[in-house]
């Protein structure tokens, strides 16, 4: 998790065989009309990338979009790591 503009936002991720296979995003502390809208079309995105490397952040919600970011790239260090 990382920290939004009005919460901690958590980012869950799936992988299976080396490969990113579902993200889930938690950004139910934030306003849902930016931040809410911008964790559904992130999650999207980071799944379609598998990871951050060419992933922009939302227009109005840069603070909730980079947490999320944030939060994808410790996912995947963990990952790694494990």
């Amino acid at each position: 998790s990382a920290k939004g503009c009005l919460s901690d936002v958590a980012v869950t991720v799936t992988i299976t065989g080396g490969k990113v296979t579902n993200v889930d995003i938690d950004a139910s502390g934030e306003t849902p009309e930016l931040g809410g809208k911008a964790a559904e079309s992130l999650a999207r995105s980071l799944l379609d990338a598998g990871g951050t490397a060419g992933v922009d952040t939302v227009s109005g919600a840069t603070m909730t979009s980079n947490a999320v970011l944030s939060a994808m790239d410790a996912c995947l260090a963990q990952a790694v790591q494990e």
